[in-house]
């Protein structure tokens, strides 16, 4: 419920400060001129363009996500390879997931973690999920993993960050 009502403040805060940049572009045309208008919108759009740069769960040079790699893939054959995906966290607008990449070797017999990554999908409007950290280990029993996962939540307001919270997550995946 917290995410809903930090998305909806997010959006209601945007909106009023569109209705004031109107206002106060109306109010410099008057006062100052068109000129003084103009370049008045111009500083507004050049800040609005480099809001969304964030690429804190990216590739370098890339729009892919960042994963963390366990082993080498070209050690197996790529039909043998799997991906699960474990929901770490679910709230009533967005879910926090945990995907890994893994790989059977020896006729099934050993399951070898290659890769993982995590991200968050649903309405995040006001947050934003930097992953620090992703361990995935293979247990005694072979149809399971052992996963920790490290990072924060970013609580923003207009693209300011208000509050960083560290999240850990834990637990075991089952892999059939």
């Amino acid at each position: 419920m917290t995410y809903l009502l930090w998305g909806l403040l997010n959006i209601g805060l945007f909106l009023f400060f569109i209705v004031i940049c109107f206002k106060a572009t109306k109010l410099i045309r008057e006062k100052i001129g068109l000129f003084a208008a103009i370049i008045f919108v111009f500083g507004l759009l050049s800040f609005v363009g480099h809001s969304n740069n964030d690429n804190s769960n990216k590739e370098p040079n890339s729009n892919q996500l960042k994963t963390w790699k366990f082993v080498s893939e070209d050690n197996f054959k790529k039909s043998n390879s799997y991906l699960l995906d474990i929901d770490l966290e679910k709230t009533l607008v967005s879910k926090y997931s945990l995907g890994i990449k893994y790989c059977k070797e020896n006729q099934g017999q050993t399951n070898i973690p290659i890769s993982a990554y995590s991200s968050t999908t649903g309405f995040i409007s006001g947050t934003n999920w930097k992953p620090a950290s992703i361990i995935v280990n293979r247990t005694s029993d072979n149809g399971k993993f052992e996963y920790f996962v490290d990072g924060v939540v970013e609580w923003k307001l207009l693209g300011v960050t208000i509050y960083s919270q560290v999240k850990t997550y834990h637990g075991i995946a089952l892999t059939e």
